[in-house]
């Protein structure tokens, strides 16, 4: 049986899709999701999302919130500014995992910096006003924004401890790019349900997510390291799959913060 409470060690967001991390103190939502996560998307040429998996650098790039909007730098510290207020009429139909959606092109400016670091042309997308994107999860209909296929990803801290020992090597928990990380015995978070907030509040666990060859990218470096990924494979593999952390979903929920202890649902 498990423990009946555990409390979150972690939380981030991703404001740019495939972009470093921010580490926050509160997770905040609202009518549209996770506030400020997976807000942008970079697109190629031909209007297709750019992931780590086939841009590796893109975890290079780091962002910073300042008033205005997001400051997002290289790894030489150049950088620009993502102003919230910019906005173009460049609409641009793209697709998230098979998901049709309708963008707008955030800013030329931001668009040609990204181009010219990448080396190749890019645009920095937004949610068109007008579209919406929702996880149905039971008789809830949970919006989120670019995220893949769920709105959260909940993370383990003991899990990673152990894999780390299992493979032999020092993990951050970056690679695994979770906006929730929890405290709690190895593997108990495929055992749980939901977990529950005072407020009445819950995050609800979907399924275990699955994992590709991301987790194998140094987030300091940008290398894939080739040795590496096949005993993360090795290591992860559950039912036949490669599994790493929980999918997830907010219901009534408003804020999360680290530090928060939540009651435990079983499955």
């Amino acid at each position: 049986m498990l423990t009946q409470t555990t409390a979150i060690k972690a939380l981030f967001i991703y404001p740019v899709k495939s972009l470093g991390a921010v580490s926050v103190s509160t997770l905040d939502f609202n009518s549209s999701g996770v506030v400020n996560d997976r807000r942008y998307m970079l697109v190629d040429s031909k209007n297709r999302m750019l992931t780590l998996r086939s841009h590796c650098q893109l975890a290079q790039f780091h962002l910073t919130q300042v008033v205005g909007g997001w400051q997002v730098s290289n790894q030489q510290g150049a950088g620009i500014l993502i102003e919230d207020e910019a906005s173009t009429d460049q609409l641009v139909d793209t697709e998230v995992w098979s998901t049709l959606i309708r963008t707008r092109e955030k800013s030329r400016q931001v668009s040609q910096w990204f181009s010219e670091q990448l080396d190749e042309w890019v645009r920095l997308v937004e949610f068109d006003d007008l579209e919406t994107r929702y996880c149905k999860v039971d008789q809830h209909q949970v919006p989120f924004s670019f995220a893949d296929g769920f709105p959260l990803l909940v993370c383990n801290d003991r899990s990673l401890s152990q894999l780390s020992r299992a493979v032999d090597y020092p993990l951050a928990m970056a690679r695994f790019r979770p906006n929730v990380v929890i405290d709690m015995p190895v593997d108990a978070e495929f055992k749980v349900s939901a977990l529950n907030s005072d407020d009445g509040g819950q995050l609800l666990f979907i399924e275990p997510c699955v994992r590709c060859n991301v987790p194998a990218i140094d987030p300091l470096t940008g290398v894939f390291q080739k040795d590496l990924h096949p005993k993360l494979k090795a290591q992860l593999k559950r039912a036949g799959k490669v599994v790493f952390g929980m999918n997830a979903c907010a219901i009534r929920c408003r804020q999360l913060s680290v530090g928060q202890v939540l009651a435990i649902s079983e499955a």
